[in-house]
């Protein structure tokens, strides 16, 4: 049993059925009724007419057609055979040579590989270089904090021996005025 229907009638069915369906969950949102007409109803028949297209269009004799050619579009996906060309080819020599094409479009050679390379090389040696300069900086500033602490202990010794010497200095200052 294949049933016939035109693309235009399932649409407006699918359509039909989806608005009646969106009006019923609002009307039940909102609990609007308008006499016998609620949201549980009209999302009943909604949902209802939505599942007896769907099952409609099981039968649907146009939806069971045979799957589109897509070798019209994709040509390596007919062993090659192409219109353009009298040659078979297979399916991964025209992916290459449409590689091939593609690269000499973006102007990608073995010389642009090349002096990748050798960048990548270059920055190897400069990392390399650079972890070493990073280390030796590591341990001057060590050495910085390290004599920073020495000379902080050395100027707190000296503001210490200064106030002694004030203080001497004070008291002989004080005998010498008491004469």
């Amino acid at each position: 049993m294949a049933l016939k229907f035109s693309k235009k009638q399932m649409n407006m069915a699918y359509g039909l059925g989806a608005a009646v369906v969106i009006i019923g969950a609002l009307m039940k949102i909102t609990h609007f009724s308008a006499g016998p007409i609620t949201g549980n109803l009209m999302l009943t028949i909604g949902l209802v007419t939505e599942a007896l297209i769907f099952a409609l269009s099981a039968f649907d004799a146009d939806l069971a057609k045979e799957d589109l050619d897509w070798s019209k579009v994709y040509p390596e996906l007919n062993d090659g055979d192409t219109t353009s060309t009298s040659s078979k080819q297979s399916p991964q020599g025209m992916l290459s040579k449409k590689l091939d094409v593609m690269l000499q479009d973006a102007k990608i050679d073995a010389q642009l590989f090349n002096s990748l390379s050798a960048s990548i090389k270059d920055l190897e040696s400069s990392t390399k270089s650079g972890a070493d300069s990073a280390e030796s900086l590591a341990k001057i500033n060590k050495d910085f904090a390290e004599n920073a602490n020495k000379l902080q202990q050395q100027m707190g010794a000296l503001a210490s021996n200064l106030e002694s010497l004030n203080s001497v200095y004070g008291g002989v200052l004080s005998a010498m005025n008491k004469k």
